[in-house]
Formats: structure tokens, sequence, C-alpha cells
């Protein structure tokens, strides 16, 4: 950690600038009021600028009259060449104003860890996938990365798990990050070297994870077939080391044939890691449970919403999509026999109806009556097993509940049965 401080230090030291012209409502302006949002121009940053898909800085400006007071920066945008801060006005803010600029350090920091984890993902995937995947997108930001990259076929459990174990391996090995600035010429033809669809400047610059940029772009060089290697505008890290720990935590196909994949890095990794282990947990246990059953119905159907709500809570949590998967496929398992254990019970229950029903409406052609039941299903049973009792015979049946609610449930044969009125004018 000692080296990442410093490393902090050293890189994220503030500038002095000066505004050149202020941007509202459409129109460059040389002096806007305080409690306004605007853009503002400067004639140096030390601001990153969104772009290659990562997001921007944030901050905040010091007025060097004003030092008590703050200019919150909240993104920094590239419009027609110009570097666009764009700034909450806490007061006057006008052209000439000499300001000094601070970068928020946390949230640099951890791009640049989720690039450069972008980075091995992106290399991981091809040694696990081979080399036909293509990128075909990328986010990154403070919190997590995105990436998205084109396959023959979704990406297996086993795959993801091979791919962090990639990533995990490089981690460890807390290899040295280069970079270089170099004529775009010169990567022409380089084998291995990953770069989009896109223009790219004259002068472009690699990034090469544990070797050095020189020998990557040596003639007929090998090297960048088994490192990570990208034309990249973005910040990074000296050393993989400072990622510390990265997992897969969603992983599927919005498109055919393309994966969207998301990973979090460092100390929310490990949050997932734990998340899923606690859910892990609950769904043994849960599991036992359902195995073990319940005597009455109230108590299945309790089950089955736990087993729903556990579903829904896996579905939601932020844990390793592998696992994910895994409690997935249980806990479906799980609903369907806490499902049968209720439809045996409800069966059950209909089948001790039944008997006085028929006393009641020996051989009749047509059954109408209420009777007491707990759901709309039961009462189809009963329905159901009146029917098989005696074919032939219309029934239906009706259950007033406490609510005010009436169920009601109701067969006919396949015969039809030409019924004067007064059969249905005693109910």
């Amino acid at each position: 950690m000692a080296n990442v401080i410093l490393f902090l230090f050293s890189v994220f030291s503030p500038c002095q600038a000066t505004v050149l012209v202020l941007y509202k409502d459409g129109s460059l302006q040389k002096e806007v009021g305080g409690g306004q949002r605007c853009g503002v121009l400067l004639d140096k940053t030390c601001f990153y600028a969104e772009k290659g898909g990562q997001v921007s800085d944030q901050g905040y400006m010091l007025h060097l009259e004003q030092q008590d007071v703050l200019f919150p920066v909240v993104s920094v945008q590239v419009f027609g060449g110009h570097v666009i801060h764009e700034v909450i006005i806490s007061e006057t803010l006008k052209a000439g104003d000499q300001v000094q600029l601070f970068v928020d350090e946390a949230q640099r920091l951890a791009c640049m860890v989720n690039h450069t984890a972008t980075h091995l993902l992106n290399f991981a995937l091809r040694q696990v996938l081979g080399d036909g995947i293509e990128q075909r997108g990328s986010q990154v930001t403070a919190e997590r990365l995105r990436f998205d990259v084109s396959t023959k076929a979704p990406i297996k459990t086993e795959q993801l798990q091979e791919t962090e174990a990639v990533i995990q391996e490089i981690i460890q090995r807390n290899e040295l990050v280069y970079t270089a600035e170099v004529p775009i010429q010169l990567t022409n033809g380089v084998q291995g070297l990953r770069k989009l669809d896109e223009v790219y400047p004259d002068l472009a610059r690699v990034v090469s994870v544990g070797v050095p940029v020189e020998r990557v772009l040596a003639l007929e060089s090998q090297a960048a077939m088994d490192t990570s290697v990208e034309l990249c505008c973005g910040t990074h890290l000296q050393r993989t080391g400072a990622i510390e720990d990265l997992t897969i935590i969603s992983e599927r196909q919005l498109v055919k044939g393309v994966s969207h994949i998301i990973a979090v890095t460092g100390e929310q990794a490990r949050q997932a890691r734990e998340a899923g282990q606690s859910l892990a947990k609950e769904v043994d246990s849960l599991s036992l449970r359902v195995k073990q059953g319940e005597a009455s119905l109230v108590g299945a159907q309790r089950l089955s919403r736990e087993v729903g709500h556990l579903i829904d809570t896996v579905e939601n949590m932020a844990m390793p999509q592998g696992l994910k998967r895994e409690l997935h496929a249980t806990l479906r398992a799980l609903q369907r026999v806490a499902n049968s254990a209720i439809r045996k019970r409800e069966t059950k229950l209909a089948a001790e109806k039944v008997p006085n029903l028929l006393a009641k409406h020996s051989n009749q052609p047509v059954i109408i009556d209420t009777i007491p039941v707990e759901s709309p299903s039961i009462l189809m049973k009963v329905v159901n097993q009146l029917c098989d009792k005696v074919p032939g015979a219309s029934v239906m049946l009706l259950s007033p509940q406490a609510s005010g609610k009436v169920f009601c449930a109701c067969q006919v044969p396949k015969v039809r049965y030409i019924l004067p009125a007064l059969h249905f004018q005693r109910f």
C-alpha cells in the first residue's frame, strides 16, 4: 500500500490554471454568477476527460483569491478538441480568474485499478476462449468495469472461473505496467496487439503488462501474444498487484453472440465473495428444510415463499457469477420440490372434502354448493375430484372468505346437457 500512496502523491498533484471562457445556455460567456452550473474552459488541466470507455475525473477548483470557496467539478468532456469542465459555480467566476485544480484521488485511483483490470480481463478471455473473440465495447468507472465481447457461444461457468484464475495469477505476480506514446505506424503488424476498429491519432499510446513497449514493437516480436498489450488513452496503474482481487459478478448475452461482462475489484471483489458465501450457507440451510418437508399446507407455502425470496436475493446480489449460477440451479430445483409438496397437501385436503359432497349430492347431474377452503387451487382440486367420481356431472363450488372475497371453481362435461332453470333457482 505504501507504493500506491507514493504513486498517488507523485501523479495527482494539483495544477494552477487560468479561466479562458465559460459556457452556459448554449453560448460562451465571460462571467457566470453563483448557484449555477456551467462549462469552464481552462488554459491547462490535470483532469482526465471522459474517453476510451473511462469516465472522467471529478474533483474541485479553488479560486486563488477566494480559497475558502470550492467549485465542484462534476465531469470533464471533450468537445471539438477542447476540454470542458462541468462545474458548479459556488461564487461568481469569470474569464481571467486564476484557479487551482484538485483531482479526487480516490476516484482516479479506483478508475486506474478498474481500467488496468479491464485490460487483464481482455487478455484472459482471449487465453481461455481463443483468438476468435473481439472487444465490442467497455466502460470503466470507480465502482466497476464492464466489458462487451463477441463470442461464438455463451460463456460457460468453468470458462469464467478459468478467466478469473488467469487474472489472479497476473495480479499475484505484481507485473509492471509499461506505457509509451509511439507513432501509430509502428504498431501495425504487431501480433497480439489489441486495438479497436477505430481511427487512432498519429501518436498512439501503448499499454503493455509485464513487457517493455520497445520489446513489444521489436521486429518479429511475439511478446504481445503472451501478455496484455493494447492501444489505450486511459489512466493505469504502475503494477498489477494494486488491483488486489477481481471477480466477475455478471455475464449475459444481451445480443446474440455478444457477452456483457461486469466485474469488480479490490475490496468490492472481496465483499462480493463474502456475500456469495453467506448466501450459499442460507441456500444449504433452506435446502435441508425443504427436503425434510413441512407437515402443514401453511408450512409448505411458507417454505416456497422463502425459496422465491432467496431466488430474488441471489439474482440481485453482487457475487461471483459462477456461484450465482450454481445457487440459481439449486434454488430452482428446491422451488420445484416445494411446489410439489404444496400440490400434494392441497390434493389431500381436497380429498377430505369430497366424501361429504358426494353424500349430499349423490349422482346428481348438477352439483352446486359452498365449502370452506384456504385457496382457489384447493377448491379447483375438489371440483376435479368430484367430476372424477361423478362422470358427466356439472360442478360449481363457492368458498366465501373472511376478506369478503368469494372463490369460485366450476367444471362441465364435454357432453352438453339442456337443464331447466329450476336447477339453478334453488341457489
